[in-house]
């Protein structure tokens, strides 16, 4: 049995290496479900490791990019799941997960857990039932960007209730959900973006919205916590209004952890991990109305090299989602 994919076989942008090919359908391995895709969303790391700018992560040619996926079971391994649920997941390799996922040594980003495809092969653990509240289509946008924000906000910063954090970057993928799960956690938000997007970004729960645009566009601020999802002169700016017992957490500059030393401030910079069981915490959130879906953008799965034109363009409003027939 075969699929179709978009597959590389070499670094270089999207319009010269992305191929539609036809591959056989992969093998699912002990405690391995299959999932049937029904949609995928895009994210930055996508290009990023398709442009050669993250060699050093273990990979090999062919690569099906893509690690955000909603769909349905269509095989299982694992008692958690039946075929026919609907699921969704965050796929990346957990090459960095060892100690806790042995099984994992050997997993590299390949074939197996690309989800611009027809189907992928994943380990249960990182699946969750997608929330009865979102459609497949808005599944497939919640895990990579959900599962960031959550773990930059509650495993790496410590947020806790009466918290003012600044959300860099808050009408991106990230940063929309960073905005809910820091007012759930009954935080003050402050979020930054351009002055169009601010009805967006106050609708998901920011109670202040700032323009990166305008000068001294910080004033008057004091975070206990930065969620820098933006990097270069929009971290520099939001360090300055970081109290010094505060935290920055960013996404984008590995460096922080120097950065915020400079200014005998702390921070922190990370690589999310896939787990089912935050995607369980997550998906009741929103269940719950308590963190909304962020403003999505569905594109047919074989107008893939337009998506990822869109979002390498910097400026889209929280996810693309690419939804196969």
């Amino acid at each position: 049995m075969t699929h179709n994919a978009y597959t590389y076989e070499a670094y270089g942008v999207h319009t010269d290496v992305l191929k539609k090919t036809t591959l056989p359908i992969p093998e699912i391995g002990e405690g391995d479900v299959l999932i049937k895709v029904q949609a995928s969303a895009i994210n930055p790391v996508d290009f990023k490791i398709m442009e050669g700018f993250i060699k050093d992560w273990p990979q090999s040619f062919p690569i099906i990019p893509g690690w955000d996926v909603a769909g349905t079971i269509e095989k299982t391994n694992s008692e958690d799941f039946q075929v026919g649920d609907e699921v969704f997941a965050y796929t990346r390799p957990a090459f960095d997960m060892t100690e806790e996922h042995p099984e994992c040594s050997s997993e590299a980003i390949g074939t197996l857990d690309g989800t611009h495809a027809g189907y992928v092969a994943v380990k249960a653990w990182k699946v969750a039932k997608k929330p009865n509240s979102a459609s497949i289509e808005e599944a497939a946008a919640v895990p990579l960007a959900a599962l960031t924000a959550y773990q930059a906000l509650h495993d790496k910063a410590g947020i806790s209730e009466g918290k003012t954090v600044l959300i860099v970057a808050a009408s991106g993928g990230v940063g929309s959900y960073a905005v809910g799960l820091a007012k759930e956690a009954g935080a003050t938000v402050i979020g930054t973006c351009s002055a169009r997007n601010f009805d967006y970004v106050k609708g998901l729960g920011a109670s202040d919205v700032r323009d990166y645009n305008e000068e001294d566009y910080l004033k008057g601020i004091e975070a206990d916590i930065v969620f820098d999802c933006a990097g270069g002169k929009s971290t520099t700016d939001a360090l300055a209004v970081l109290k010094p017992d505060g935290i920055i957490v960013s996404i984008v500059e590995f460096g922080i952890a120097d950065i915020a030393q400079k200014a005998d401030r702390k921070g922190v910079a990370f690589l999310v991990q896939p787990t089912g069981d935050q995607l369980r915490t997550i998906g009741k959130l929103i269940d719950d109305g308590k963190v909304k879906i962020p403003n999505i953008t569905t594109m047919a799965f074989d107008n893939i090299q337009e998506a990822y034109e869109q979002i390498k363009g910097s400026r889209t409003v929280g996810k693309i989602v690419l939804k196969r027939e």
